[in-house]
């Protein structure tokens, strides 16, 4: 499969329309930046091919905010010999249709994708978006970002085509007797275990019985235990519950709790005036602080004043400076300005030389450039001419026998296997009869016989001997004359398809159907070569040369007159003045003299609106009502420092006569007797409930007969555990014996696998020198041996995506040398390989390019430029 254009519309990031065209049968490097659209063409190419065009579940297909937008793709591509063109929309408008050859054939709708899905090998969703177990094939060899080494579960979607394919190539069937062993060892082994190897059914009843038996057992002996034990705790508890009824210790903790009560009801008081000192201390030294900071802003203010008063003096020193400065910054730039005008009017002329010069000299290189572009179109010209008589020689041999197709002499090949089969069957189940007598005139049929010989008889016959009468012979019974009208209908098929062929063996369809292919690929070379020389057609490009002599005619005049032109104005030609530095210098100057008027008229301003700033504040500051305002702020502060520190004084005498008295001890007596109180009264009363339980289950045990239950419980156990053992022994032999049968399909298998396995060491060969992949049942990789065999998820991230994009390599060998398309999608893969795993895999990566085409999307272009192909950007 060679896909040779991708164009898209309206699709993720495009709002327009781009497409990627002129793709190389081999290896493509498509590059570009991060956000540039590659993973967009990659997804194109999925949802082309694997997504329905009636879903409204692809709006992400659509440019973002975009309302009403209808993506599109539209696929040019090439398999088998025939060229296929796919245009696809989604959402609006939704429709899909595959042309084949030019129009020969046309798909519309759901045919259209089920022919897509047939050739390439997936399936469809019945509705929404594709899932992975729908991609097949090309879920398995189209890689997305950071998906390399996750080849699991691709391999196993896409298991069902590559038996198919190993089954075309090898040619080889696992033996089915052995299988069916197998499974029926499976089905036996599962009516004992799981697939986890755990009991089930009977099996599991009788473990899950002897283990519930065994817990009545141990429970009913622990009964027994402790019956002994409680009639030892009755005695106990008695004698504690007549003690306390006689001591009585909750009546004395109620008394002490009482006293502690009263001395905690005085603390408190004391402790709600230590409380109202620190509240009235608190406010008091917020009203101090505050005045305080009113005082300091009052200094601030007179500070303020001074500083802005001397900044004042200094910006208005700095402004006469700036004055005298801009005044010879604008003297200079007046002096260059006049140098400057001159020189400008010298260069003008000088310009107007060397132009003409140059013209002259472009024009020369032209005119051979253009002689040279003529010699090679006329060349190709000649080339394309001869190319398209070739291949209008080969079209014409390959029409004449457009009978004869792969479809039609499949269709042989099958129908002719099929009579042989049938003839085979036919001789295996048909009655012979061997005869030797010296009775002449025997008949068969009415055929005379000779004296011995051998017959095949298929249907019933009449053997008829002279003077001894006949018999009547019917063989094979139901069975035979089915075989024969099913012979019937094979010669009659296989007759009607030598017909339509238009040959007589199968030999020779085969025989024309490769001169077809010959011709169809002479035909192809020729309209290829023809296309090398005339991309654009025959017609286009001999007008190319007609048009390229004309101007090669009219650029030869054209260079005789300015040659002429040129000789008189070159002897008057003196030197130009330096342009560029007198243009440097009076930027230089410009620049200079806008700077020192700039810093002038800033220095001014400033300077002004300080001095207004600083009057303002001064008549503010130096009012008669402010400075009264400030003396009565300083005496207010100083009135509330004093009061603070006399509340201070009182609230840490009474906080110290409250913390001398310890509240908390006598909180923590309070609870302490209180609490006794009540565990004396809680124990006393469950003592009481214990001793009525106790003699209660004592009464109701002895009614039980524990003993004589224990006895029967062990008798039950015994013969449960009996049967669990014999049903245990029976699943471990049939486990042994599907583990002996796995292992003959294994080596089964493995004949099977051996053509993947070749191609995977092939490329493992250039990656890894001297290691091996070895495969399970589900054809992929599981282990990796180099001296040790190492599990592939013990592997590094990037061993395990060098690992995967190999294995895909070769199974896109194996699927194409079954037949089946294929088409590799690396998209930014191996951005986890170090420079040296690199360099080996693109070995790799070119080899497979010249059986496959490869379509490389990545950003890192520098990293592939040495892959022997131009590369494609992206903008």
């Amino acid at each position: 499969m060679k896909v040779s254009r991708i164009a898209l519309a309206e699709f993720r990031k495009f709002r327009g329309s781009v497409e990627l065209d002129g793709l190389a049968p081999g290896l493509n490097i498509i590059v570009g930046a991060n956000e540039a659209g590659k993973s967009t063409y990659a997804a194109a190419l999925r949802a082309a091919f694997l997504e329905r065009y009636g879903t409204s579940t692809v709006t992400h297909l659509a440019p973002w905010g975009a309302h009403g937008a209808r993506p599109s793709v539209e696929l040019a591509f090439e398999h088998g010999g025939h060229d296929y063109l796919l245009r696809k929309h989604f959402l609006s408008k939704a429709r899909c249709e595959l042309v084949i050859d030019g129009g020969r054939e046309r798909f519309d709708g759901e045919e259209a994708e089920q022919a897509l899905a047939a050739l390439l090998g997936f399936e469809l969703p019945k509705k929404g978006l594709s899932k992975p177990e729908h991609a097949g094939i090309p879920g398995l060899l189209w890689i997305e970002q950071g998906e390399g080494q996750a080849l699991a579960a691709p391999a196993v979607h896409a298991g069902g085509y590559l038996r198919d394919a190993l089954t075309g190539v090898t040619g080889e069937l696992a033996s089915q007797d052995g299988d069916r062993l197998f499974d029926q060892a499976q089905a036996e082994r599962a009516e004992l275990l799981d697939a986890r190897g755990k009991p089930r059914a009977a099996y599991r009843q009788a473990e899950d019985e002897c283990a519930r038996l065994a817990q009545l057992a141990q429970e009913q002996g622990a009964a027994l235990a402790a019956l002994d034990a409680d009639v030892d705790r009755l005695a106990r508890l008695r004698d504690e519950h007549q003690r306390a009824e006689r001591e009585a210790p909750w009546q004395r903790y109620d008394a002490q709790a009482a006293q502690v009560r009263e001395r905690l009801q005085g603390l408190a008081r004391l402790r709600e005036q230590v409380v109202r000192l620190e509240a009235d201390a608190r406010r008091a030294a917020e009203t101090a602080a505050l005045l305080q900071a009113q005082v300091q802003r009052d200094q601030d203010d007179g500070r303020a004043l001074e500083a802005l008063a001397g900044a004042l003096a200094r910006d208005q020193a700095l402004a006469q400076e700036q004055q005298a400065r801009a005044r010879e910054a604008a003297q200079a730039l007046a002096a260059a300005e006049a140098q400057l005008t001159q020189a400008r009017a010298q260069h003008a002329a000088h310009a107007a030389r060397q132009a003409a010069a140059q013209e002259l000299e472009s024009l020369a290189l032209r005119v051979r450039d253009g002689a040279a572009d003529l010699a090679r179109l006329q060349a190709s010209l000649r080339d394309a001419q001869a190319a398209g008589v070739a291949a209008d020689a080969a079209r014409e041999r390959h029409e004449r026998e457009a009978h004869v197709t792969e479809a039609r002499v499949q269709a042989l090949r099958q129908a002719e296997q099929a009579l042989d089969a049938l003839k085979a069957r036919q001789q295996a189940v048909a009655t012979r009869l061997h005869f030797e007598w010296n009775a002449p005139g025997a008949t068969l049929d009415g055929v005379a016989l000779p004296a011995a010989g051998e017959r095949l008889l298929t249907e019933p016959a009449r053997l008829e001997v002279p003077g001894l009468g006949w018999m009547r012979i019917e063989p094979g019974g139901q069975d035979l004359q089915r075989l024969a009208t099913e012979l019937a209908q094979a010669r009659a098929l296989h007759a009607q398809r030598l017909r339509e062929l238009q040959v007589d063996t199968l030999a020779a369809a085969e025989q024309a159907w490769r001169q077809r292919a010959l011709a169809e690929r002479e035909w192809q070379d020729a309209r290829k070569l023809a296309q090398v020389h005339a991309p654009k057609g025959i017609d286009t490009l001999r007008t190319e040369v007609q048009a390229r002599e004309q101007a090669l005619a009219r650029d030869q005049a054209r260079l005789a007159a300015l040659q002429a032109q040129h000789a008189d104005t070159a002897a008057g030609e003196g030197a130009a003045p330096d342009l560029a530095a007198l243009q440097a210098r009076y930027q230089q100057l410009d620049q200079a003299a806008r700077q020192a008027q700039g810093a002038h008229d800033a220095a001014v301003a400033r300077a002004q609106v300080l001095d207004e700033d600083l009057q303002a504040r001064r008549a503010a500051y130096e009012g008669a009502d402010e400075a009264a305002r400030r003396a009565a702020r300083s005496e207010a502060w100083l009135a509330a420092r004093a009061a603070q520190e006399a509340l201070a004084r009182d609230h840490a005498a009474q906080a110290g006569t409250l913390a001398a008295e310890r509240p908390e001890l006598a909180e923590q007596d309070l609870a302490r007797y209180t609490q006794s109180a009540e565990v004396a009264r809680r124990q006393h009363a469950e003592r009481q409930a214990q001793l009525m339980q106790l003699q209660g289950r004592l009464q109701q045990a002895n009614a039980q007969g524990l003993g004589e239950q224990l006895a029967l419980t062990r008798a039950e156990l015994e013969r449960y555990t009996r049967r669990r053992d014999e049903l245990r022994e029976r699943a471990q032999a049939l486990s042994l014996l599907c583990e002996l049968l796995q292992e003959a399909r294994q080596q089964t298998t493995q004949r099977l696998l051996a053509p993947l396995a070749q191609r995977l060491n092939h490329y493992l060969a250039l990656l890894l020198p001297g290691a091996r992949l070895v495969l399970d049942e589900s054809l992929q990789p599981v282990a990796l041996e180099r001296g040790d065999r190492e599990d592939l998820g013990s592997l590094s991230f990037g061993t395990r995506e060098q690992l995967g994009i190999l294995a895909r390599f070769a199974y896109a060998d194996l699927l194409a040398e079954a037949g089946r398309p294929t088409l590799l999608i690396l998209d930014d893969a191996l951005v986890h390989a170090d420079d040296a795993r690199r360099e080996l895999m693109k070995r790799a990566l070119f080899d497979v390019a010249t059986r496959h085409q490869v379509l490389l999307f990545t950003c890192h272009g520098r990293a592939w430029e040495d892959m022997g192909v131009p590369q494609r950007r992206l903008a």
